[in-house]
């Protein structure tokens, strides 16, 4: 059986960008089965959180949830942070949904266009530890989450500020030093 090269390459950079990182795989891992159960918390919460009223992004990093989006009522939003909290493993939880309608899907489109943009402007920044850093952009609010020095922290911050289309940076790091 022959292999592609291309695919070999691809997963070689994989690796090796995976590897970068401050986080052990177990952590990795980790998050990965975290963020389902608190997604999976939040829709037993309440049927409104679920609901096309309401539009819940559930972010984990190293513990650490991040819960943004909207919801039409702030108990909702209250109750998606209860629901969050009670998982086993969530170490804290930062509630960032907004009481408004629900994004529209040419919002989302446009949010995920902006997050390509900044990964790509943190990339080619030196000094930036792209592999430590989770992006995660709702409604033009760019949310950052990662194990990072505070001069890290900073040097993340002003490459993103200089992409166009960024309305806010909120720092949630937890930091290293």
């Amino acid at each position: 059986m022959t292999r592609n090269p291309l695919i070999l390459a691809f997963l070689a950079m994989t690796l090796l960008l995976g590897g970068c990182s401050n986080r052990s795989i177990g952590n990795k891992i980790d998050d990965q089965f975290l963020e389902p159960k608190v997604a999976g918390q939040i829709q037993t919460a309440h049927a409104d959180l679920t609901s096309p009223t309401s539009h819940i992004v559930v972010t984990s990093y190293n513990g650490v949830i991040l819960l943004a989006g909207q919801t039409p009522r702030p108990e909702l939003r209250d109750q998606a942070e209860v629901a969050a909290r009670r998982v086993v493993g969530v170490k804290k939880v930062h509630n960032e949904i907004q009481v408004q309608a629900p994004s529209s899907g040419m919002a989302r489109t446009n949010d995920a266009l902006l997050t390509t943009r900044i990964k790509t402007r943190m990339l080619a920044s030196t000094g930036v530890p792209f592999a430590d850093i989770k992006v995660v952009t709702e409604n033009g609010i760019v949310y950052l989450l990662g194990l990072v020095t505070r001069e890290e922290a900073n040097q993340a911050t002003a490459a993103i500020q200089k992409v166009s289309g960024v309305q806010r940076i909120v720092r949630l790091f937890q930091y290293t030093d």
